[in-house]
């Protein structure tokens, strides 16, 4: 039962970057797994820790190779990961204030945001790598 399907859209080409994004799906796959089989209050505590502690470590590993390479867009990538990481703070304090639907709200949010950021925001940043490379 999964939600994303790790395949060709999802993969930049850049075995570190690509390791951690499909981590990032597997994270959202299995809060997915929760949530259809009712088990998800538990499981979304855990999903939400994970995402938050794997994603500023992710989000850290991007930004310093933005800053080695100088990259111009490098602040507005960057408040995209902030604003991703407020967004998850909200859903942990509403899970854990008791508020329901809110596995649903995250697994909405997530996918959205994950793909969305893979296939447009990080593939901008890889094909800038790859043509200062290839220069």
């Amino acid at each position: 039962m999964i939600l994303v399907e790790w395949d060709d859209t999802l993969i930049l080409d850049m075995p570190q970057i690509d390791e951690h994004h499909h981590k990032l799906v597997d994270i959202l796959n299995r809060c997915y797994r929760a949530l259809m089989m009712h088990d998800h209050s538990h499981e979304l505590g855990e999903v939400v820790a994970e995402l938050l502690d794997y994603t500023q470590y992710h989000f850290g590993t991007e930004e310093q190779l933005m800053a080695q390479v100088n990259y111009a867009a490098a602040a507005s990538h960057a408040a995209a990961h902030r604003k991703f990481i407020n967004s998850v703070h909200n859903f942990k304090d509403r899970s854990e204030a008791g508020e329901s639907f809110v596995a649903i709200d995250v697994l909405v949010f997530l996918k959205d945001w994950l793909v969305g950021h893979i296939q447009n925001t990080d593939r901008a940043f890889t094909n800038y790598l790859n043509e200062r490379t290839e220069s």
